[in-house]
């Protein structure tokens, strides 16, 4: 068994600024942490991605392709102190992480 955790468990925390700002930014996050991880990761380029679905972009790692998203996926906790107190709350922050795209080369009956 492979060591190294699998792509679809790599989530990268992202910030709603700079990756708002400029959305390959979630993607550059993504590809970093899964080349710290142990896997050979490409850019697919030329794909035909669907932003406002919150995909960023299409990768191969090792053979097998992945769509990488951005949306609200990772627990977060919001300081609010509006009305004189402070108060802490849980929220979903903004993350990017792999799902696979799948074909009939890419399962096994």
């Amino acid at each position: 068994m492979d060591e190294r955790s699998d792509p679809v468990q790599i989530i990268a925390g992202v910030g709603t600024g700079f990756s708002a700002e400029h959305p390959e930014r979630a993607i550059q996050v993504w590809m970093h942490l899964a080349a710290t991880a142990g896997w050979d990761v490409s850019r697919v380029d030329g794909a035909s991605i669907d932003l406002d679905a919150g995909e960023r972009g299409l990768v191969d790692v090792e053979g097998l392709r992945y769509v990488v998203r951005r949306g609200r996926r990772v627990r977060r906790t919001l300081y609010d102190d509006s009305d004189g107190t402070l108060a802490q709350r849980p929220i979903f922050g903004f993350a990017a992480w792999a799902e696979p795209v799948l074909s009939a080369d890419s399962i096994i009956p």
